[in-house]
């Protein structure tokens, strides 16, 4: 995800605020932190539709596994920031996509993808995506 993603593309973002243990000594986010941003976002996001990230091992019998992941960066957050991690999915077989976009206020600060792979909670091996859970999850299916 190379361009930026106008936010109104976006079904959903979470504001969070750069802790002190998150910058280097110049104030400036490490970039390994963005990681746990996207991370963060998508919990939220689960949570948002009303399943929270560890109960889709119950209630679906899935589990998901980073398979890849990129970054592209264009400017930094610094400690004390407001920043706006967007994330919209999509949906394939046994994968999600997520495309990730971060904001301070009108600035773009990076962009990204994460691809999970959908594991069966019980048996370890590969799972296609319930239709049910995609549709709770408002995940399109991926062109």
């Amino acid at each position: 995800m190379k361009n930026k993603i106008p936010k109104e593309e976006f079904e959903f973002h979470h504001t969070l605020r750069v802790r002190y243990a998150e910058s280097d000594p110049q104030g400036i986010v490490f970039n390994a932190n963005y990681l746990v941003y996207f991370d963060v976002a998508i919990t939220e996001y689960f949570r948002s539709f009303g399943l929270p990230y560890g109960e889709s091992v119950s209630k679906y019998g899935i589990d998901f596994h980073v398979v890849h992941c990129s970054i592209d960066y264009k400017s930094p957050a610094r400690f004390d920031e407001d920043i706006q991690i967007y994330v919209k999915g999509s949906y394939s077989g046994v994968k999600i996509f997520w495309d990730i976009a971060i904001f301070r206020g009108e600035s773009f600060l990076c962009s990204g993808v994460l691809i999970y792979a959908c594991v069966d909670a019980n048996g370890g091996g590969l799972k296609k995506i319930d239709p049910q859970l995609a549709a709770l999850l408002k995940l399109k299916v991926k062109d």
